[in-house]
């Protein structure tokens, strides 16, 4: 089932969601599960969708390992999980996943008792099946979020110890629940592959807030801050990882001299490849001209990308939905992405933004040399990168809305699964 949404006539520069609160009498109460660390890109989306709920008029109990404060990031007093998860071994980690489940379940049912939810709402973790056992023991609906084949990813870091169960708990979850969204076609697959029913699954995208995330914003204080007042800017936000396309944006300013046609890049954000990306702009004479912020708040990110003409996205993994992506359509910047099947579920090239071939650093120059020589074509591109998130829904309170339309329908009562009860058990 693939993601379909009607197209909205909403002014894609309002920063205003389309959907209002739930009517009277529609009011849900929700269970949001989850076993993450809720850090970076997972705790966004955590917050995103809860606040999208709530937004829409629902009540929302978190039910999580370790509890977070909202998207400021700040931890709850228990910090023993993330403590003992950063310093354990892939053996015993996976244990301490596994045994996960007896807490989890617990909490679980202490929350059903207490709030008596319609739904539990789940980001799926890998041999998490805790939310499938209070689903089936108490009646209540399982929406599974599933955002990357965890296995498959653990199994290519050589980070998982029991293949087989894996294999088989990822497939048995994925299977059991009311329905499970994934943020790709190919991610979708991907789980087929393994096992997983297709009409299981409802390919759902990440999306934005758009009262965050919009052309409104202002980034001249950002442009003043770092002597970016004239200058065309190409920048990129998030994780610098090793080998993950940043270092062909460096090659390519200092190979092709922008650096000398007022062109700077501007790199926001930190992560391992960041002392190394610094040392070839040191290398190369282009300390100047690329721009490393550090670390910079979530609500100075808009602002940030608002300073950019050109927001790149250098590599992505082939089954990802990248958070980053849907922000610059926000922000309507014109956007330069690589050219891969679950790329193109989100952007059209030369449209909403410009694909190049995947990992190819020639390919990429000449994407944004054609952008940077031609500043009408990057306003076009800009234009459409805003309306597109409303044609398209990509916003969390679509996702929110759709999916309880999902479960709350005489339709999707009928795909539940049969031994699922009718009427919640009582505790």
């Amino acid at each position: 089932m693939l993601f379909d949404m009607k197209r909205r006539e909403a002014n894609p520069h309002s920063g205003k969601h389309p959907s209002g609160p739930a009517p009277a009498g529609n009011k849900r109460r929700i269970l949001y599960h989850h076993r993450t660390q809720a850090e970076d890109a997972q705790g966004i989306h955590i917050y995103a969708m809860v606040q999208a709920f709530r937004e829409l008029g629902h009540e929302v109990e978190i039910v999580a390992l370790v509890q977070r404060e909202g998207e400021s990031g700040k931890e709850a007093p228990n910090k023993k999980w993330k403590r003992c998860a950063d310093l354990a071994p892939a053996w015993l980690y996976e244990l301490m996943s596994l045994s996960y489940n007896l807490v989890g379940y617990h909490r679980l049912a202490q929350a059903i008792q207490r709030q008596r939810p319609d739904l539990i709402y789940e980001r799926y973790a890998l041999n998490t099946f805790c939310g499938v056992w209070a689903s089936r023991r108490f009646g209540i609906p399982l929406v599974l979020e599933v955002n990357a084949p965890l296995r498959h990813e653990q199994e290519k870091l050589g980070k998982l110890m029991f293949k087989r169960l894996a294999r088989f708990s990822e497939r048995w979850i994925c299977s059991k629940s009311a329905h499970t969204l994934v943020v790709s076609s190919v991610l979708r697959d991907m789980l087929h592959e393994q096992g997983v029913p297709t009409e299981q699954m409802v390919v759902m995208p990440n999306g934005i807030a758009a009262e965050k995330f919009h052309p409104n914003v202002s980034g001249a204080a950002v442009r003043v801050r770092y002597g970016l007042e004239d200058k065309t800017v190409i920048g990129f936000v998030g994780w610098f990882r090793k080998w993950h396309g940043l270092e062909m944006l460096l090659e390519i300013m200092h190979e092709s001299r922008w650096h000398e046609q007022n062109v700077r890049l501007l790199l926001v954000g930190e992560g391992p490849a960041e002392a190394d990306l610094k040392q070839y702009a040191q290398a190369n004479g282009l300390q100047a001209s690329v721009i490393f912020t550090g670390p910079i708040a979530r609500a100075e990110v808009p602002a940030h990308l608002a300073a950019m003409d050109i927001a790149v996205q250098p590599k992505a993994p082939e089954y990802a939905c990248p958070m980053k992506i849907f922000e610059y359509l926000g922000m309507g910047k014109c956007i330069v992405a690589p050219d891969q099947p679950n790329i193109r579920e989100i952007l059209c090239d030369r449209d909403n933004g410009y694909l190049f071939q995947p990992e190819n650093k020639e390919s990429l120059r000449t994407a944004l040399s054609e952008l940077l020589r031609d500043s009408a074509k990057r306003k076009r591109v800009e234009a459409r990168a805003a309306q597109s998130v409303f044609e398209k829904g990509f916003l969390w309170q679509e996702n929110a809305k759709r999916t309880l339309e999902l479960i709350f329908t005489n339709e999707c009562r009928a795909i539940m699964p049969t031994n699922l009860h009718a009427q919640t058990k009582k505790v």
